[in-house]
């Protein structure tokens, strides 16, 4: 059996540094569209390093936090010193325990949703919300709709390829847990659907952008576990070589890489 490690360890900081915040406005849909207050309990699934847990904290909302990741967890208790309504388990979900059973008026789970058991995580969130309360679902993925970053993109996969077929040692580190986070257009909505312990109400689409400098698109691709673990097995030689080769590649197309990304909040409300 291969063994694995969580995800995001060893690349956490960079997790953080590099990848986006949500939209104000996305947040504040959730609010209003779920009915919450300051008066209301919230479950913040795969917190992270807090990203979305800090933008309801300054609300003032009250949030137990559960993150499977020791490294994010730490950062996640950093950011969230100033606010003590909010708790932190370090737990995967699948194997989480309400200390009070407690009931939930919302549950929310940003970028993380994917990596959970799906024969678990719709009949446990059923089970920890009160009657009529919701989930909040949010993901982000870049837009393809730029051929200049398509055509960045494709050179430097081919680099990845090149590389993770002819440089890597092998049994260097653990195999990390890997998922792509992406689905098509209507699977989320429809794996909501399909659970039967929620009735789907809306879902919501926003748009944002970036520009990133050589070093910058690195280390976005460096928080991606799928790829991080082609520098986890990489001799320092063959990672400074396939860097160089990545930059080249950017700095021969103008320096700098463009990304749009479509965010989409999914609302679902407990069924009875």
């Amino acid at each position: 059996m291969v063994e694995k490690i969580e995800p995001y360890k060893g690349i956490a900081v960079t997790y953080d540094e590099i990848r986006p915040t949500y939209p104000e406005k996305l947040i504040e849909d959730v609010i209003s569209k779920t009915g919450i207050n300051l008066g209301s309990n919230l479950l913040e699934i795969g917190a992270g390093t807090g990203k979305a847990t800090v933008q309801f904290a300054k609300k003032g909302f009250t949030i137990k936090a559960v993150e499977l990741g020791e490294d994010m967890a730490e950062l996640l208790r950093n950011k969230c010193i100033d606010y003590p309504k909010v708790s932190i388990d370090v737990s995967a979900f699948e194997d989480w325990k309400c200390s009070d059973n407690k009931k939930y008026d919302l549950i929310y789970c940003a970028q993380a949703f994917h990596w959970l058991d799906g024969s678990i995580k719709y009949k446990k969130c059923h089970e920890l919300l009160k009657d009529n309360a919701y989930l909040a679902l949010f993901w982000y993925n870049p837009c393809d709709d730029l051929p200049l970053t398509r055509e960045i993109d494709e050179k430097i996969e081919g680099i990845f390829k090149k590389y993770s077929s002819n440089y890597m040692v092998d049994n260097i580190k653990p195999q990390r847990r890997a998922h792509d986070g992406i689905s098509n257009e209507d699977d989320r909505k429809a794996e909501i659907e399909k659970s039967g312990f929620f009735k789907f109400i809306e879902k919501i689409e926003y748009r944002g952008e970036s520009r990133s400098t050589a070093k910058q698109y690195l280390k976005v691709k460096k928080s991606v576990p799928a790829i991080a673990s082609i520098f986890d097995n990489l001799s320092d030689e063959a990672i400074d070589k396939m860097e160089n080769e990545i930059i080249d590649v950017i700095n021969g197309h103008g320096g700098y890489v463009n990304a749009l990304f479509k965010f989409s909040l999914y609302i679902a409300k407990k069924v009875s």
